[in-house]
């Protein structure tokens, strides 16, 4: 058992819809692992104050890992090693790549564990940052949850350092499975250690999945001779110029987590309860971004840079436009699915004990705000990376830095829109069907942050092609694509609304059982509608897609030549 185990972590993966459904897959397991988490926590702890701080714990340890552990991420060390590769990092002017991984680790870990300290020395500050809704009891138990969980983005971090050398020669089912332990680890906290220590077993459950996220690539390294170690012999010369090179990247990534912080900090001054709602309704929307957006940015990536760097532009900008089609076919359905079925979804994942009816009207509404911006997202993971192909990190830079300006305004803006004018209150409760609930305006964050993402997408292909305007690029299929899967999304969209009227006279809607038969028998049909007309306006999406899920290609043979070892 453990050696099959071993031996599908060491398979290689031959094309970007494969690797994409290698990702996906794992992914989706990841995500039920996460919801199920997720569930746990509604039902035993409910949306309250102690799971608000539980969340706002997050806040410090995930910016220093989009600071900090982003400046060695995949985005950034993959080039260094391809380049190392294929110049031959044996016999030239340059180190060797044994030398290239030991020296960036090194760096790594120093450089974590002095951020890490002066963090921990800083919290009682930096609470008061994050949360300032909080009081000084919450604060306290606060300071103490986010030093514990800095450990967590050490952790991560290294693992995904670690995983940029087996990426490269395409073995992704390490990086793919790695979430899943992620869970698994916070699932242990809750079950096992919640009982006894509280929500501080949770959190202790979460740095023990960051562990097991790390030690799940050391089998794949292992076997390819390419675990670093540390090294007092560091190449300063090449660390600069990494850094230099993944520093507007990761102010990037710091910037799209400063959105977060902002969104916590400005729900603590909410009713509580608020910075858990939001929480949960954007982790239920994570599900297809996981599964869609992050698996083709990722599977796309180290194909995009090998392609800009051998100057083969157009190719570059066919196999963007290729994964953006992917993109459109799976993220667009998805979205509106999820706004129709919203409350089902909703109270099938999370609906029990603490969990009140209350809160399930307001994360279905957040839950559908969050929805509208789902492709919007997507794309954005694969527009960045394909700015990061090229070389170009100040463009997404100077995007994000706007963008998180655009969602801070419109988070503030529509808030007092909510407060201050009955009529916009009014429509927007009445819309989402929260009229009478206490603290809908929680929802505006979600509302705020799909603006913010959609502004960005918008930008971001806009620049992306002007990039690349010395290059004849054809967008007429992508156009048609696009028309295809929209008016798909809607007639199958429609369907799943008459499916749900229909059904909902047949079934007990106030039980578990009623409640996930109406929203699968509806969401089944939904699905077979789109697949119907989009069959019927001969989209070729269709047959890529079918055919991608029939090839078994755990047994094929990779389409490039192995990659030497170190």
């Amino acid at each position: 058992m453990v050696s099959k185990f071993l031996k599908m972590l060491n398979r290689d993966v031959a094309s970007m819809n494969q690797a994409a459904l290698v990702l996906g897959t794992f992914s989706l397991l990841s995500q039920i692992f996460g919801l199920l988490r997720d569930h746990l926590l509604a039902s035993l702890v409910g949306p309250s104050a102690a799971l608000d701080v539980y969340y706002a714990a997050f806040r410090i340890p995930d910016f220093i890992y989009n600071s900090i552990a982003v400046l060695f991420s995949v985005t950034v060390i993959i080039p260094f090693i391809t380049g190392y590769i294929k110049n031959g990092s044996e016999g030239d002017s340059h180190i060797s790549l044994k030398k290239f991984s030991d020296s960036i680790c090194t760096v790594y870990v120093t450089g974590m564990i002095i951020v890490c300290g002066i963090a921990i020395l800083l919290m009682p500050y930096l609470s008061h940052l994050i949360a300032p809704g909080f009081n000084a009891t919450q604060q306290g138990t606060l300071v103490l949850y986010s030093r514990i969980m800095l450990l967590s983005p050490f952790l991560m971090g290294l693992s995904s350092l670690l995983g940029s050398f087996a990426q490269v020669q395409g073995k992704f089912f390490a990086l793919a499975i790695a979430p899943v332990f992620y869970n698994f680890g916070i699932l242990i906290g809750i079950v096992a250690l919640r009982p006894m220590l509280g929500l501080l077993g949770v959190v202790v459950g979460v740095v023990l999945g960051a562990f097991l996220y790390l030690i799940i690539q050391l089998p794949t390294l292992a076997s390819l001779h390419k675990l670093p170690s540390l090294t007092k012999r560091v190449d300063w010369p090449t660390m600069r110029q990494v850094v230099t090179v993944s520093l507007p990247r990761t102010l990037a990534s710091s910037l799209s987590n400063l959105t977060f912080i902002i969104m916590g900090a400005i729900a603590s001054l909410l009713v509580a309860g608020s910075i858990s709602i939001f929480q949960f309704s954007y982790t239920i929307q994570t599900t297809p971004l996981m599964i869609i957006g992050i698996s083709y940015a990722m599977a796309a990536f180290p194909t995009m840079n090998r392609l800009f760097a051998e100057k083969q532009i157009k190719e570059f900008v066919d196999l963007v436009h290729r994964a953006t089609r992917n993109i459109f076919f799976l993220s667009i359905p998805a979205a509106l699915f999820i706004i129709v079925l919203r409350a089902q979804i909703v109270r099938v994942l999370l609906g029990a004990g603490r969990f009140s009816w209350n809160d399930t009207r307001l994360v279905a509404a957040s839950l559908a705000l969050f929805a509208i911006s789902i492709t919007a997202q997507c794309m954005v993971l694969l527009l960045v990376r394909g700015f990061y192909a090229m070389g170009n990190t100040k463009t997404p830079l100077k995007i994000n830095a706007s963008v998180v300006g655009v969602t801070a305004i419109s988070a503030v803006g529509f808030l007092a829109l909510h407060q201050y004018v009955p009529l916009f209150r009014y429509f927007l409760d009445s819309l989402l069907r929260i009229d009478g609930t206490t603290g809908a305006n929680v929802v505006i964050l979600s509302f705020a942050f799909s603006v913010g993402q959609i502004v960005n997408a918008f930008v971001l292909w806009r620049y992306f092609h002007r990039h690349v305007q010395g290059t004849k690029v054809e967008t007429r299929d992508l156009g048609r694509a696009l028309f295809h899967t929209i008016g798909a999304s809607v007639i199958a969209a429609t369907a799943v609304y008459g499916m749900l009227l229909w059904v909902s006279g047949g079934v007990d809607q106030g039980r578990f059982w009623g409640i996930l038969f109406q929203g699968v028998i509806s969401g089944v049909v939904g699905i077979a509608i789109y697949g119907i007309v989009l069959s019927a306006l001969k989209n070729e999406d269709v047959g890529l897609f079918i055919q991608t899920l029939r090839s078994k290609f755990w047994k094929q043979r990779p389409l490039v030549a192995q990659q030497p070892d170190l």
